[in-house]
């Protein structure tokens, strides 16, 4: 419960803090959540984020807070990324709606020995939010520039460098697609779910 417990503080604080931020400029993307509906290969990361706002362990909803929250830096894994994570063939969730695979979700992270509170852990370290998101402030090029990425799992900064595969996140990830703007903040595409400690037996 203490995930919970963090999580809802983090969220109300942001939604306190925040709120008389500036948006980005951009005013005609949609919101994250609508860039991520629109994207064939978001599908897992979708149907993670309503497994999680489905289940009793959060009495807030992340999903919401990607939608409403301005200044939001949203790493996101593919499905090939998840398929990795989750040890399924290459393609396996090719051809699946976001409700076949939250459908076969809990199930899968039973037999892998995953909690909902695992997901939660993981889906934050993907999740930061800055003031102002624009390209000099959340562009991939300037989260190189700065070294680090905020996110709400870590309580430091992950690392962003570049190496021989590109920008790399936390040395776990690369980026396959950077920089796409929603009116609330930011996508960068992963290839690779971010775990970092978080999985270590």
């Amino acid at each position: 419960m203490g995930v919970a417990r963090n999580f809802k503080m983090y969220v109300l604080g942001l939604l306190f803090a925040i709120s008389a931020t500036t948006a980005i400029a951009n005013d005609d993307h949609g919101s994250i959540v609508d860039k991520l509906s629109a994207v064939d290969g978001a599908q897992a990361l979708i149907a993670a984020l309503l497994v999680v706002d489905e289940s009793t362990v959060l009495d807030v909803s992340i999903a919401e807070a990607l939608d409403t929250i301005d200044g939001i830096i949203l790493l996101a894994p593919t499905n090939p990324a998840f398929e990795a994570l989750l040890g399924l063939e290459p393609g396996f969730l090719d051809g699946l709606s976001v409700d076949e695979i939250k459908a076969a979700l809990p199930s899968i992270l039973a037999d892998l020995g995953l909690t909902i509170s695992d997901v939660i852990n993981i889906l934050l370290l993907h999740v930061g939010v800055i003031g102002d998101v624009n390209e000099s402030t959340a562009g991939v090029e300037a989260l190189l520039a700065a070294g680090g990425v905020p996110v709400a799992g870590s309580a430091e900064p992950l690392p962003v460098s570049l190496g021989s595969k590109g920008v790399r996140i936390n040395y776990e990830a690369s980026v396959i697609k950077a920089d796409d703007f929603a009116d609330n903040g930011v996508i960068h595409f992963l290839d690779t779910v971010l775990v970092g400690d978080l999985l270590a037996q």
